[in-house]
Formats: C-alpha cells, structure tokens, sequence
C-alpha cells in the first residue's frame, strides 16, 4: 500500500478578494489556492496571516458576500465556489476566540452536482450581487443557479434556464433599483459575439425570456474581439456617476458594461429612462402583433424581433487595447477605474473619470507577474496572485520608479498614443462645442460613425517608465512542466530543480528542506583540524577570547581579536604551557570548588592521549601555569603494557577518562585546593571508542551519568554515578550499532531539567564511523526507538549548539545536519555544508552566538538559521520558459530546453522560438546555448554517456517536433545529439559550446526522451523507437557519430511519457492507456499493457513490477505486472485522486532517510503537480500496517468532517469524466498521509480522540494504541 503525503503545497493563487469579516474597523485580504483558503488582514506593516482552511475540492473562485447593503454593516462573508471533484458553492463566516484567533467556520454548503447537463465551456464562476442578496452561479451550459440571502443568510436557491449556450462572461448591470438583470455575452449559433441582458424574476424563479431593456442587445464586431474562442473575453460592470446622495444627476453616465479581452475595449451604457420606456412601447407592440391571428403579421413580427437582436449598435465610447490576452481586472476602490492585467504580466489602468468630456484613458503602470487576480487593497496597494510566477503586494506610485518603460511595455506602433500634457488641454477643453482634432487622438471601429463624440474614440497614454513598486513577494513555482532530483553540491542531499513559470515568468527552481547556515566570516589557512574548542579566560566572562585547535599531531592556540574585524592570532609555543606537541582529546574551562559548591574561575582541563592537566590563566602575563596534572606513566599495569587515553570528556567539574584496555577514570578538583583528586575508576573489560561526561541538567556543574561506547560489538552502555562507583544495568545498553562510535552526546533537547516536566526531551547521539548518526530516545531509564542518518561516510562530530532560542545538535562528517525536538519528537534538518571535521560553539562581541567550523580550506564562522525551513532559489529567465531539464554531473551542467513567446498584441501572430541552453548547476550562468529554427521545436531532453576511446563521453540528447500549419498533428520531428566542450579561443573559463555530433528525422513529435541500457528510447507520436549512438574511429582522424536505429514498436495511438528501471520500459498512451516493455538483444518486447481508458498524462516504472500513473481525471492509478492464464498483465491495484494535474514523476525521496529497526515506511516516488505542488508516494511493506492505516483514515473521516464534499472518502475516490456515482467504489491500495498526521491535532481533544480509537462500532475498534499510532505517524512525517 502506498501513502501520500505532501511536501510543498499548492502554490498557485487562483483567486482573491478584499473584504471585512470580523466586528471590528479592519479590512481582510482572502486569497484562494488550489484547494486552500487563507486570511490575511491588512496591518500598517503589511499583511498578516490570520488563519487557513484546507478545502477538499479544487477551488474556482472567492468573492465577499455583504452582510447588509444598507451601509450600516459593512461585514461579509465569505463566499467559495469548487468545481472538482463536483461543483459545489459554500458559505463561510470568520469568528475570532477570546485570544483574538481567527478561524472560518462552515455555514451553508450548497451542491451544484448534476449528472446530466454540460459542463460551461467558458464560464465557470458565480457572481455576487453588490447587494448581498443574490448569488448567480454557472457551471453548466443553458443553466443557472440562482441563490437567495438575506443577511448573510442562506434563503433558498434555484435553476433558471437561458437560450444562450456557449456563454463567455456573466455580470450583474449597475442598476440603482430593486431591479437584478444580468449582461450575457455569448457565442450564437451564426459564431458572432452578442452582447444582450435578460432581467431575473426572483417571484417567478425565471429570467426574462425577452432581452432586457436596461441594456440593449449588440453583436460585437469581431475588429472588436478577433478570436473569442482562442481568449474569451470578459465583462465588466461600471458603477454610474452619483452624487454623494446616491442620485444620478442629469447627463451623468449612467452606468454599463465594458467588453474586454479584444483588440478593443468597448463601453455599453445603460438606457435612460426615457429610451427605456420607449422601448418598453415597442416591446408591447411586437408582443400584440405575435399575437395577431394574422400568420403574415405574426412572420414579420418575430423577423423584427430578430432583426433588432440582431443589430449591430454603437458602443457609447472605446479605447485599443495594445497588448495581449486580459488575465485579470478589479475595480479601484468602487470608483470608475480599473486596474487590468495581461497574459505578459502588463499592468494598466483604465479610468472612465468623465466619461463624457475625457473618454477612456488607458495608463501603461509596470510590469508585474502574470496575474490570475488582481485585489486593491488601500493607500495604492495592489495583491497581484498569479499562477505562473510569484505572487506580488505592490504599490502604484504616482511618479515613475524607473525612467524607461519595460520592453513588454513598449506598445505597438500602430497604436496611436497621447502623453499626460495632451489630456491636460484636452480636459480644458469642456462645452458642448465639439473638440477640435488632436494628433493624439485614436482612430476607432467602423463602427463609430463621424459624428460620434471626442470622447468616444478614448486614447492610450505612452508609457513613462514603470509605476510599480514591489513591496513584497510570495514564492510560487507552478506550474511545474518538468523536474529533476540532483545533488549537485556532491554533500549527498539531493535537491528539487524544476521547470516553472510561463509568458514573463519563466523560471528555473531549487527547492530543498532544511537549515539555512549563514556565513558571517572565513579565517584562512588554519588547516588539517580534527577538533575545535572556544574558550573564555574567566568562565564568567560574557564573550569567548580564545580557540584551542587540535589536529592528529599537535595543539594550537589562538587569541581573538574582534576590533575592528574579527582575526585569529596564533600564540606561540613559548608563551604557554599548554601541551602542543600532542593532539588534545578534551578542553574545557572549569570551575572551582569551594565549601560544597562551586564557583566561575580562569581553570582550564585539557586532556592529551599521556593524561589531564590542570591549568589557570594568568591575565597578568596572559599564559597559562600549570597546576595539577594526572598522567597515565603514573599507572602500573600487570602486564606493563603502555597505556594511553583513546577518548575523553570534561564538564564544568568532572573529567572523564577513557583508557585503552577498557578502564574508566573520572576525576574531580579537591575542595578548596587547585589539583585533581580521583574519584573512582572501573574497568570495562572491552575495548572504548568514546564517552560523555555532559550534564543533561544544564544548570548543573556535574553530571550523573557517564555514557560509554566500545570497540567491536559497537554497543552504548550509559554508566550511573552512585555511591563512588559506575553502576549499570540491560536496559541503560544500546542493540549493537552499524558501525564504531566515535563521538557520542547525552542531551536533553528540552527546556525543562527534571523528568517530570512536559518538555524534558533527553536523547543518546553517536555520531559513527561510518558516516551516520544514531539516535536513542531515553525514556523512563530505557533507551528505545533507534534510529540511523546517513551523513556520508565520514567520521560523524557532536556538538551542542543554540539555534533561534532553540537547544540544537550539530552533527557533520561528509554532510551536516542539526538535529533539534519538534512536536514532541526528534527531528533533524540538512544544512548545505560539506567535509567538516570539527565544530564548536562561537561567541563573540562581532559575530553574537554563532559556531566555528574546521572546513578544508579553514574556519568559517556562521550561525544556523530557520530550522526545518522550506528554501527555494529562484533564477528568473524572463520570456525564456523551460520545458524540458536535465543534468550532467561531469560538466556540473543543466540541460534546459526553453520556449521563448515575444510579447504580442492580440489577434497578431505569436512568434514562438526553441533553444537548448546549458547553466552552471550552482550558479545557474549560461554556459551554452543552441537555437532551433523558427519552425522547429524541443519537446524532450536526455543526458547520455558513451565511451569514446577509452574515455568517457557526455552528451545531449534532444527531441524535436517541426511545426507545419496546416497539420493538425505533427509528422515529421528530429533527435539531435550534441556534445560541450570549452573553446580553445575562449576567454571564459565558464563557457562551453555545443557541437552537434549526429541527427535523425523521425515521423512524428518526439514527446518523450529516456535511457535504458545506453541505449536512447523515443516516443515518436504512436510508435517507441530505439537507437543506439554509434561511433567510428577507424581510418578517421575525428570520431565520427551517427543514430542506429535498432528497433520500433509501433502498438499505441499517442505516447505522450515514458517511464523506465533497469531494462523496463513504461509507455504512457494518451488516448488509451500504459504499456510495459523489455529491452533485450537490441529489441523491444511486449511484457504486458492496460486495455482501459485511462488517458495517462505521467507514468514512471517504480520497479521492474510496479508502475504508476496520473490521468486527466487527476487519479493516481497503481499497476502490478502479474501473471495470468493469457500470460503477464498489468493489475490495477491501486485508485486514488489526487485532485491535481500531476506532471512528473521521480523515484526517490527528498529528505535524510531515517533508518530504522521498526521502520515500515519507505519513501518511494516524488510527484509534482502543474499547480506547484510537490508529494511523496511512500511505500508499507508490512501488510498489517496498512491495514491499520486504512482503519485510521477510516475512523478519520467520520471523526473530523472536512469542507467540500460529503466526506473525505468521497472526495479521494477515483473520478471519471461522468462524476462519482453511489455504486463507483471508493479509493484503494493508497492513503492519504495529510489526512492521517490530522491524528496528531486530535491529541488535545478527549472527546475527538475517543471517537477516532473506538470508531462507529466495535469492529471499528482501533487494534493500535495512540503512542503506536503517533509512532509511526512521526516517521511519516519525517519523510517529507
């Protein structure tokens, strides 16, 4: 069975609105993703989260439902719409507690599901009447749902029909009335855009079957909206002119309805009173004549009737649109301005201030992200959500923050545009004389006849620069196309690098987990470290003053300096009295001892493999004198073999030795005198590896336990000190570890200092040989639950450290990591370091608290940041967006390919271009780049080494598809081979090209790269083709290179991904479903394939075995290859949605693997989603686990009711395209991990927790205890 769990969340906005929720004066931002809902309110220093609710459904839209449209109350609730896995509208309301916490509360979901009707092509949102009292929802074609408030209040609802089918945008007409008509703007049957209104009748649950007369009907001219079915546009309402008392004055603009999305925007005024009467007359007039018994007038009746709905009408005024498709628009604070964005991230203003004196203005600002939704907020301060770049806060200024407008802002040249200075003698030119002609001026539509006035041609302001100032950005990577996991510092932490971003946004993304360690200084040259201590001439001092470094033959002291930059002075030998001529085991300060207690001091110990000695720092001639000393010559031995301390460790009165042969001596400070007094010793009888001698009581001067590990059977033995001797019993002994121990810590992670306290957190470490960290939890005198990282294959250091408040481990060998206790469980978080040797605590007056590390090169000074942090480094490549990724480690090189669009003007032709570039994996420069012709473009990308003359050779592999317009599917595509290499005329050591070393032309689009057995598999439109990259040396100067087509298999419709492990190949078929081959002998042979239809969008093999895909219904789908009595086949075993457009698959895991004895959880494939989303598919072994499991997501679900579907079983069953019905079954072979770690939240609550363990019945009795549950609910989590 499988678990899936989430990584990173959706980050892609999809929409938001600025609204007041709770009693108090404060406005709230809600923004909408994918399947969550989040609340910020609007604070001087910017936006604070309040709260967040995950949604089961994907959500469509969120709008502010008012509470009241008396103005009195300005609150509103909060309104969702989710369209998958079913339609569904719900009303949410924000209620604070007494601690001022905010959360949202369900009240009222109401099903929008119908199994019969078509889905709206165009159109599927719902609108909100401005005065709260009607909702208008669509999400089927000739349908609607009207429903009724009041108050806030659920009424009642209803489905209304209308003729108009293929429906591009809904709005409500500004209407000052009781009066609630709606503007369609639709497709007809002839294929003309018409533009008509029909009135609601809420007594009638019906609209008009006439056009309403509040806005007469209008075919749209298509020099208007060129293509509406390519980029559907929209409607806008424009609130009329109003005094402050509400009223329209006389010749005011009346209000209307802007089309926008075309080449041209046009405004639609509403009817006067009076031309509404008068066409009220001519309706009742056509109505007496239909009417008539007269079949000859009855005919020319209805002709009329359609004659008028069928004319073309002036638009009241219009303005050009320069740019391309409109994204997103919002009004400006309920003025007559509106702020628009397009498909290019070009944000502008639209303003219609005196409509009829100016006309529309439309103002150039900035450059932003693409925009999904726009939201002002307050004071000029925009919220742009995008789903293809970074969501934005920004702030409109009312002077250029930058003196040359943005290339994608620059508007074409056929567009004729005014500067600031014309409107200003244009708005001086008032009267009802007409305005004389002004250069500036733009042409309109044929449609606009001469006579028309100034204002109706609107003008276009040239751009000044850019108004925009970005205040802050939140970090967003979808849509992800595709993704890699790599390790490209070679520290064994693989990271994320995907492909993201789309028109402006392109972008390549590192995405890993983990601490941040933050550089603050390098001291150069001191080499070959094995250990590192700081120290204080007086413990009682706040700042360190010194460092003791160790390597494997000697001792060096340092003095630090920290004015004016912090440097490091080697003292010199003849200045101390510290032993250097040896490697030092242990160093600390310690303190004296006088009348039983004790006191801070200039005492130091330092234990050398000879014995301990006793020092004190002499400020007077700064050097130590040495006061005691205990050496091991001292000691005689039965068989006179020489002894020598191998491990050591001293706290702030005690030291511990370890002596070779197995002996143990700990020594203290006699009271009230300067020399050491030994206070016991035992022997072992095993050979020692290493100790700690570290209080868990941090307070305290000594400790009470003394933690010992051995030599061969690699066991930890932890040693209590009682009455003068070591004492010890089985369950205080570790199970035998992988490897020696070789450094070892006892600590307590937590605040408390007594067993009794709720954050008293005591853990055993050992840092091994072998590269890895042990960990033991030592509960009640037990050490239990054993657990072991992997850092590399370095000797692993221990040392304490403080991280943000936090009581932290360092560990590090090969990789570092920091260990810390998080929820009542320890946890640890990778740190992109390498190949330290020896780590220490820091504090200086220059740096704060911060560590020292041993690195190759030196000591770096830093401090640990942002424990178990999200980090992601974006590298913005503008216009470039990639598709395509790969990487080759011997070149330390990403191979991208990218798609560059050049900003266009709608209904103009979009250029598309095709290269393939190279970047340096850590920096991200480019090193390359190759340039396909403008009719050819990269769809696929493989790295692939051969050998070449005994020497190995990287290369690239890319798939093309040559486009040709009057195809509808491609037929003729290529696979190019290039090799990089360094130029010997190059200048730049960085700088690599790429030479093409062979091409083949194929029958179709490449869709899919992979490569199995050095061998290079394509999917080649309905066929997988194999080649072989062969290579001539012979009687040639050059090796030459060419592609062999080996094999072909040609059984599918359309292979869209591939999926491959060992000599398994897994062929994803759009239109049908997947397939598994072999590879053998140079051929391609069937093992087995799915007959269903699935329309898979990914596949990967996870062994030669199992496979797994995502379809169009955004299902998880599992295959087992079995053997049947025809032969292998491909068994479903597992269904599950997903509920998101999963785009890649990668077998792996993201995180530090924690092994385990009780380990049943194994991380197995990362997926990633087109809405920015990254998972991990884990997979039980144990099959009593997973029954577990899937009784706990059982209990779950009835226990804590989600918002959106009936329950969280129906919401995870598989879907199809007709919808879930009763008898379709429920979700098998997979859970879902999210859900499961909710057990964890339910801990504080008795009454959810008894429901969940007792269940519904006694069958669904929980068989697992809660402390086994949050056992292995805390390893899930530890695997994403």
């Amino acid at each position: 069975m499988k678990v899936v769990s989430t990584f990173l969340q959706s980050s892609s906005v999809v929409s938001s609105v600025k609204c007041r929720l709770a009693s108090r004066d404060l406005e709230y931002l809600v923004v909408a993703k994918l399947n969550q809902l989040s609340v910020y309110s609007l604070r001087p220093h910017g936006l604070q989260h309040e709260c967040t609710l995950n949604i089961w459904g994907k959500i469509c839209s969120v709008k502010a439902l008012p509470l009241s449209d008396s103005g009195y109350d300005t609150r509103s609730n909060i309104a969702l719409m989710i369209t998958h896995p079913e339609p569904e509208l719900i009303i949410l309301a924000y209620r604070e507690d007494e601690n001022g916490e905010g959360k949202l509360v369900v009240n009222k979901q109401i099903s929008l599901y119908e199994r019969l009707p078509r889905v709206a092509e165009f159109f599927t949102d719902f609108l909100v009447h401005p005065s709260g009292r009607l909702v208008v929802v669509s999400c089927y074609a000739s349908k609607l749902k009207i429903v009724t408030f009041k108050g806030g209040n659920y009424q009642q609802d209803f489905d209304v029909s209308l003729p108009e089918i293929n429906v591009f945008s809904y709005a409500f007409l500004p209407t000052l009335d009781d009066e609630y008509a709606l503007a369609i703007l639709h497709f007809d049957f002839q294929e003309r855009l018409q533009l008509c209104a029909r009135d609601i009748d809420l007594d009638a649950f019906e609209l008009s079957a006439q056009f309403s007369i509040l806005l007469q009907p209008t075919v749209i001219s298509d020099k208007v909206v060129p293509s509406p079915l390519d980029s559907p546009p929209r409607l806008i309402p424009v609130p009329p002119t109003t005094t402050e008392d509400g009223d329209i004055p006389e010749d005011a603009f009346l209000g209307g309805i802007l089309v926008v999305g075309g080449k041209q925007i046009a405004l639609y005024e509403l009817a006067s009173k009076e031309s509404q009467e008068k066409e009220r007359g001519k309706l009742k007039r056509l109505d007496s004549k239909k009417k008539s018994n007269d079949a000859v007038e009855v005919s020319k009746a209805r002709t009329k009737e359609m004659e008028r709905a069928n004319r073309r009408r002036k638009a009241t005024a219009m303005v050009d649109w320069p740019w391309s498709e409109i994204t997103a628009w919002c009004n400006v604070d309920g003025t007559s301005r509106f702020l628009i964005g397009d498909y290019f991230g070009r944000l502008s203003m639209l303003s219609l201030d005196n409509i009829k004196e100016w006309g529309m203005i439309l103002i150039p600002l900035g450059e932003t992200s693409q925009a999904t939704t726009l939201t002002y907020l307050t004071n000029q301060s925009v919220y742009v959500g995008s789903h293809a770049g970074d969501s934005q806060l920004l702030c409109i200024s009312e002077t250029p923050t930058t003196s040359n407008p943005q290339s994608t802002l620059v508007t074409p040249p056929e567009i004729a545009k005014t500067t600031p200075d014309n409107l200003t003698k244009i708005s001086s030119k008032k009267g009802k004389q007409k305005a004389l002609p002004d250069d500036s001026a733009m042409d309109v539509d044929d449609e606009q006849s001469v006579s028309a006035p100034d204002y109706a041609k609107g003008r276009v302001v040239a751009p000044q620069g850019s108004f925009i100032k970005i205040l802050e950005t939140y970090k967003n990577i979808s849509p992800i196309l595709d993704a890699i996991s790599v390790d490209t510092d070679g520290i064994g932490q693989n990271q994320i690098v995907t492909c993201s971003g789309l028109a402006n946004t392109g972008a390549i993304n590192i995405v890993r987990n983990g601490a941040d360690f933050k550089a603050l200084g390098f001291v150069p040259g001191v080499l070959n470290i094995t250990r590192i201590w700081s120290a204080r001439t007086d413990r009682a001092q706040q700042y360190d003053t010194h460092l003791l470094a160790s390597t494997v033959n000697e001792t060096h002291w340092f003095s630090i300096h920290n004015s004016p930059n912090l440097s490091l002075k080697f003292e010199e030998e003849t200045t101390l009295c510290l032993k250097r001529n040896l490697p030092t085991l242990a160093f600390a300060n310690f303190s004296k001892r006088n009348n039983g207690g004790y006191i801070d001091s200039g005492l130091f110990v330092q234990v050398v493999p000879t014995g301990a000695f006793l020092f004190e720092w002499d400020p007077s001639v700064e050097t130590f004198i040495e006061k005691d000393s205990w050496e091991v010559k001292n000691i005689v031995t039965v068989d006179n073999r020489p002894l020598e301390i191998v491990s050591a460790s001293v706290n702030s009165s005690q030291v511990g030795l370890a002596l070779s042969g197995g002996k143990l001596v700990i020594l203290c400070i006699e009271t009230g005198a300067l020399r050491f007094r030994k206070l016991m010793d035992h022997v072992t009888h095993s050979e020692i590896s290493a100790i700690t001698f570290l209080p868990l009581d941090p307070t305290k001067k000594f400790s009470t336990y003394l933690t010992v590990a051995y030599w061969g059977s690699n066991v930890i033995q932890v040693f209590a000190l009682r009455e003068g001797r070591l004492v010890t019993d089985q369950p205080l002994r570790s199970p035998p570890l992988p490897a020696v121990v070789r450094s070892l810590l006892l600590y307590n992670f937590g605040t408390d200092t007594s067993a009794k306290g709720a954050d008293y957190h005591p853990y055993l470490l050992a840092g091994l040989g072998n590269g890895s960290v042990a960990t033991l939890h030592w509960k009640g005198g037990v050490l239990q639950d054993l657990k072991v990282i992997s850092l590399g294959n370095a000797p692993v250091n221990l040392t304490p450290c403080e991280v943000d408040g936090k009581k932290t481990v360092f560990a590090a060998g090969n990789q570092a990591t920091v260990f810390f206790c998080d929820k009542n469980r320890l946890t640890n978080s990778a740190i992109m370091l390498k190949a330290i040797s020896a780590a220490s605590s820091f504090n200086t007056g220059t740096f704060g608290k911060a560590l020292v590390l041993a690195a190759p090169t030196g000591l770096f000074i830093g401090c640990i940041k942002d424990l178990d942090k999200l980090h992601i480094r974006s590298f913005p490549l503008g216009l470039y967006n990639p598709r395509r990724i790969t990487h080759e480690s011997s070149l330390k090189a990403f191979g991208v390919a990218c798609t560059r669009t050049v900003p266009y003007r709608l209904g103009n032709i979009e250029p598309n271009e095709s290269s393939f570039h190279l970047y340096d994996d850590t920096t991200l420069s480019e090193l390359g780049r190759y340039n396909c012709d403008t009719d050819e473009e990269i769809t696929s990308v493989a790295s692939l080494r051969i050998q070449v003359q005994g020497e190995e050779k990287p290369l690239f592999c890319l798939g093309t598809m040559i486009y040709k317009s009057e195809e509808n599917e491609p037929s003729v595509g290529r696979l190019l081979v290039f090799t990089a290499y360094t130029p010997s005329n190059s200048t730049k050591t960085s700088t690599l090209e790429l030479s093409l070393l062979a091409s083949t032309k194929v029958e179709g689009c490449v869709y899919a790269l992979s490569i199995v057995n050095g061998k290079l598999v394509a999917a080649v439109n309905s066929s997988i083709v194999m080649y072989h990259v062969d290579v001539t040396t012979e009687d040639v100067t050059v090796p030459t290179y060419s592609l062999k087509k080996l094999a072909e298999w040609n059984h599918n419709y359309l292979v869209t991904s591939l999926g491959t492990f060992n000599n398994r190949v897994v062929a994803g078929d759009h239109i049908s479903s997947v397939s598994m081959l072999k590879v053998e002998d140079n051929k391609l042979l069937s093992e087995a394939r799915d007959y269903g239809p699935l329309y898979p969008l990914c596949v990967e093999a996870l062994d030669e075995s199992n496979v797994i895909a995502s379809n169009d219904t955004l299902n998880f789908v599992l295959f087992k290859l079995v053997d049947s009595l025809r032969g292998k086949m491909l068994e479903t075993v597992g269904l599950y949605h997903v509920g998101d457009m999963v785009s890649k698959f990668i077998r792996g895991s993201l995180s530090t693997t924690e092994q385990s004895r009780e380990s049943m959880i194994k991380p197995e494939v990362i997926f990633f989603t087109a809405s920015g989303k990254i998972g991990v598919i884990s997979d039980v072994e144990d099959h009593t686990l997973s029954l577990h499991l899937t009784e706990l997501q059982r209990n779950l679900a009835s226990a804590l009711p989600g918002v959106g579907n009936q329950s969280h079983t129906r919401f995870r069953a598989p879907k199809n395209t007709r919808g879930l019905s009763d008898s379709d079954t429920a979700a098998y072979g997979f859970v879902d991990g999210d859900f499961l770690e909710e057990f964890l939240g339910v801990l504080d609550s008795p009454d959810i927790l008894e429901k969940v363990m007792k269940g519904g019945s006694a069958p669904e009795k929980l068989k697992l205890t809660s402390d086994e549950i949050i056992k292995i609910l805390q390893q899930l989590q530890s695997l994403h």
